[in-house]
Parts: structure tokens; C-alpha cells; sequence
């Protein structure tokens, strides 16, 4: 990625397509265009003159970048609809286009040459970011601390630059004392000029300006989950002018986005981690027109008075949809030990991300589990860890791992793999500090000193407010199409004359795919299959399986 990528000058052509679309306006220097934390803010392109992109933090300012004639400002929140992180001041008199933000997606539509240099722009400066002194979201507090954790999972999932900072350092000592923040709990948000102590998600939501309001609002589709399966549906949906909801308890990616990286995803030879796969995907299906809200949770599905669905939120919204695709996902099963739930986030982990592999660097990282993703988590731990070690219960790692990966990890000097291991017990003070094992083949019982444990076994799906009309396999997982519809002793929970769609549940509209399929195949690649085949489902349910 290239500086040039981050701040390109449109040519002739697209001015010309700007000055057609936009509103001229002069205006004279200092003049504040964008002011940190306004939603839906304007987009930008300057004719003359320069615009300063600043964090302003009460009387701090930090210069970020300046645009000149044929730039434009905007970063990927002109799509997403939240607040700006930042403030655009002209720098002098200057003559600039401007865009209400709900036009933009009109001139990425009408414009196919300048739509890609302007998403390819918005998530370069997103991630240049990274590289500037730029503090965005501040958190203070102990990093393995479960609630500490719980905040920055947020940011990350949902993009949000922000920066982290230990509450025992000199400048966490020094945060929390410019912040007037001694009485506050921990961990301490500075946040659009506001300081919160511990905030619930959904305050933590208002305060970044992420939180959205759809409350009675009638979609042909909502999408319960953000996933690989949901992002997916998303974009298809999206792109092929459905009115499209997606909901998700943290922010987009499921739990590929904490996956280190996915290696056997068409289209991506090196690899990519879940997280930008995640990027990519919400990105695009933002392009598209498609609605995100998070952080929520769907309480409760039900018949509306026509033929559609209504859900309620825990939040209090109730929503209306003419289709819903259920891709809520799993979660990592507990180890069900002493310690395991008492550390969850203070050592005890079920992703491995740049978050929580901090817990582990230059020391001992343990990762349970013989999938995949335990693998790929063991391989992404392995380049800060002083060693890795990677615990099955059987004595073959290749009866569940891909080839590839069991090769990597056979290979890697500072992976050792523990066969026929399990944990017995996770031991500490206020963190994970060692963890009993056994060896189930000799009874052996070893400890292992570590600051991380990781757990990918099993897993749990995400069914528990679904309708008692959706009928679940034996271990929950909804049942779809030919699962039920082949089966004389299911057959009966079918309502409906047709045969149900490949997708679709025992209840008419009421689609389910990913990883929460009964059947489904555990890979990212298959998931996304389910995502594009969703929508041919919902098309057919919406023009009356004509």
C-alpha cells in the first residue's frame, strides 16, 4: 500500500462528472467543513485551495493530512454512516464540491471508473492510520482484563482506529490523570470528547457514534449474523437492489474475522486474515446500499400480520422483513474446568487476533484444538510467542486439519503439538499463569507455565431465539430443505404445498446458512456459497416461487 493509493487526484474526466453531480462552494480560511463526531457528513472535492485534516483533542491538534486541488476528503465512515474521527478545516480560501453523504453512493453508481479509486482510497487512509500519530478511540485499562477486552474486540471488529493503552505505563498513569478520570471504572473510553468509565456496549455504541436507528423500518431481507454466510448474502442482496438488514452482535466478520488467517480461500493465494476478508466484504456490501447495526441482538422472531417476520431486538427496535437468512453462527465450546470460565479474557481466549495475542508475547501460548482454525491460530501465535503449544486429544493431527497446515505446524521450530493432551485445569492469580494437562494414552499429568490459552473445540450455534416452529438437528443446528423435506418424520413440519428451498427452514421465508446449517462444511469458502445461494432463495420466495 502506497501513500499514493491513500491521497490520488481525480483527472479531468472526473472532475467534470463532479462538477455535473456536486455543489460549488467558496469558502474562506478556517472554515470547518467536517467537525469531528458529526454523522452522515458531506464528502468533499477540492477545486483550489487545501483542506487540513486534524484530530483535535480539546486544545491539541494533530495534523493528519492536507488536500489540494483535485483531492477530496472522506475515509470508509462515508459509507458506513457514523461519526467522523476527525475534523476538515480549510486551510485558506478555498473552492470546494460538495456531496450530502447520502449522494455519494449516486456518484460511486454513476461513476464505475471513479468508484474504485475512491473505495481503494477510503481503506488505504483507514489503514494508514496505523502508522501516524493518531490516537482515535483511546482505552486505558489492563489488557487482560475480560471487560478490557470485551471494548477493544468492538473496535476491531468494527474497524474503529483507536489506541490502547496499559493502565500500569507512565502514559496510562498520565491519561488517566489529564482525563480527570480517577474515579471512574475500569477500563477508562475517551471517545468524540466524551470520557466513560466501563461503558455497556450499547453505550459504548453512542458513544463512537456507531449506534443506528431502523426501528419500524420494513426490509426485503435481514441477515442475523455478519459472517462469511451473511456478508455474503449481503453483498448479492445488496447489489441486485434488495433492501438489506444485517445484524450482529459485535460487528462484521463472525468467526472467520478472528481468524489469523484464511489460506484456502479462492482468490487469495497468500492468504488473507479474516479480519480484512471481513473489511472487504462490509466495505462492498456498504457500496451497495446494504444497512449494518451492531452491537445487537435479536430476541425474539415472530409473524408479522402479513407474510413477513418481525424481530425484536434486546435493544427495544422491532423490525419488520420480508425474508430472513439466519447466519448466526457458532461459538467455541468451554473446556468446562476449574479456571476456564474465570479467566475468560484474562488468558483465556477463543479467537487469536492482534487483540488478544498480545497476552502472549514472548511467552508461552497454549492453543486446544485439531481444526483449522486452532492451526491457523497456532501458526499466527508462533510470530510473537516464545513457543506455542498445540494440545489434541487424539493422536493424529491430520484427521481433522488441512494437509497444508499440518505440514506448517510439523515444521515450525516454536510449535510443539501435544497428542492425546487435554487440560484439567487452568491455574493463576488475577491472569492465566500455567495450565495443568493430562495425557489420556499414559495418564501423565504435566503443567504448563503460559500466559494464553486458546480454545477452538467443538461448537455451539447460535439457535436460541429462533421460533419453536424452526426445527434443530439432535445438537441444534437448524434444518433446511432437502434435510427435513426427504424425511417422512419431518416432513409433517413443512406447512406449505411447494417443496422448501435449498435453504429455507420449516418455516416459510425463514432461510439459514453457514456454519449454523445442519450439514454445513466449517469453511469459510462454503459459507460464503450459502450467502450467494441464500439470496437466489430469497428472490424466488419474494416473486412467489414463480
Amino acid at each position: 500500500m502506497t501513500v499514493e493509493m491513500a491521497f490520488p487526484t481525480l483527472d479531468d474526466e472526473q472532475m467534470r462528472e463532479v462538477k455535473r453531480l456536486g455543489q460549488r462552494l467558496e469558502v474562506r480560511a478556517e472554515t470547518v467543513l467536517i467537525p469531528a463526531g458529526q454523522k452522515d457528513y458531506p464528502f468533499f472535492v477540492i477545486e483550489s485551495g487545501n483542506v487540513k485534516i486534524l484530530e483535535i483533542d480539546e486544545d491539541h491538534e494533530t495534523l493528519i493530512a492536507t488536500h489540494g486541488p483535485r483531492a477530496f476528503t472522506g475515509d470508509v465512515d462515508m459509507l458506513t454512516g457514523r461519526s467522523s474521527v476527525f475534523t476538515a478545516r480549510a486551510a485558506e480560501d478555498s473552492v470546494v464540491y460538495t456531496f450530502p453523504a447520502q449522494q455519494l453512493r449516486r456518484l460511486l453508481a454513476s461513476c464505475p471508473h471513479m468508484s474504485e479509486l475512491l473505495l481503494e482510497a477510503f481503506q488505504s487512509r483507514r489503514k494508514l492510520l496505523d502508522g501516524l500519530p493518531f490516537l482515535g478511540v483511546r482505552v486505558i485499562g489492563k489488557s487482560n482484563n475480560a471487560n478490557t477486552l470485551r471494548l477493544r474486540e468492538f473496535l476491531y471488529k468494527n474497524h474503529v482506529p483507536h489506541t490502547f493503552i496499559e493502565l500500569e505505563s507512565s502514559e496510562g498513569q498520565k491519561q488517566r490523570h489529564v482525563l480527570d478520570a480517577d474515579s471512574l471504572e475500569l477500563p477508562i473510553v475517551r471517545c468524540n470528547g466524551r470520557t466513560i468509565g466501563n461503558p455497556s456496549m450499547w453505550e459504548f455504541a453512542r458513544c463512537l457514534g456507531i449506534d443506528k436507528s431502523v426501528e419500524g423500518r420494513t426490509f426485503d431481507l435481514a441477515i442475523v449474523g455478519g459472517g462469511p454466510a451473511g456478508l455474503a448474502a449481503a453483498v448479492y442482496a445488496a447489489s441486485e437492489a434488495l433492501d438489506v438488514l444485517v445484524i450482529d452482535k459485535v460487528g462484521p466478520g463472525g468467526q472467520a474475522g478472528s481468524s489469523s488467517k484464511i489460506e484456502n480461500f479462492i482468490g487469495f493465494p497468500s492468504g488473507i486474515s479474516g479480519n480484512e476478508l471481513a473489511s472487504r466484504s462490509y466495505l462492498q456490501a456498504l457500496k451497495f446500499g446494504a444497512t449494518f447495526i451492531a452491537p445487537e441482538v435479536v430476541a425474539g422472531l415472530e409473524s408479522d400480520d402479513g407474510e413477513g417476520h418481525r424481530l425484536r431486538l434486546e435493544s427495544g427496535q422491532v423490525i419488520h422483513a420480508r425474508c430472513v437468512l439466519v447466519t448466526s453462527g457458532v461459538t467455541y465450546r468451554q473446556l468446562g474446568i476449574p479456571g476456564c470460565t474465570r479467566f475468560e479474557g484474562a488468558g483465556v481466549y477463543y479467537a487469536a487476533t492482534s487483540v488478544e495475542s498480545r497476552a502472549c508475547a514472548d511467552a508461552h501460548a497454549v492453543v486446544v484444538g485439531g481444526g483449522n482454525s486452532a492451526g491457523q491460530a497456532a501458526m499466527f501465535l508462533a510470530n510473537s510467542s516464545e513457543q506455542v503449544h498445540l494440545l489434541i486429544r487424539g493422536d493424529d493431527l491430520a484427521k481433522s486439519m488441512s494437509a497444508y497446515l499440518c505440514d506448517r505446524i510439523g515444521n515450525h521450530p516454536r510449535i510443539e503439538v501435544h497428542r492425546n493432551t487435554e487440560v484439567d485445569e487452568v491455574c493463576g492469580d488475577d491472569c492465566v499463569e500455567m495450565i495443568r494437562v493430562q495425557n489420556n494414552a499414559t495418564g501423565t499429568v504435566t503443567d504448563i507455565e503460559c500466559s494464553g490459552l486458546f480454545i477452538f473445540i467443538g461448537a455451539r450455534p447460535h439457535t436460541q431465539w429462533l421460533p419453536e416452529d424452526v426445527l434443530l438437528d439432535e445438537k441444534g443446528f437448524v434444518l433446511t430443505g432437502t434435510s427435513f423435506f426427504s424425511d417422512e418424520r419431518l416432513r409433517g413440519h413443512w406447512p406449505l404445498d411447494r417443496a422448501p428451498c435449498d435453504l429455507e427452514t420449516t418455516r416459510p421465508g425463514i432461510l439459514a446458512g453457514g456454519d449454523v446449517r445442519s450439514g454445513s462444511t466449517k469453511r469459510c469458502g462454503f459459507a460464503v456459497g450459502d450467502g450467494s445461494l441464500a439470496v437466489a432463495c430469497v428472490h424466488r420466495y419474494l416473486n412467489g416461487f414463480s
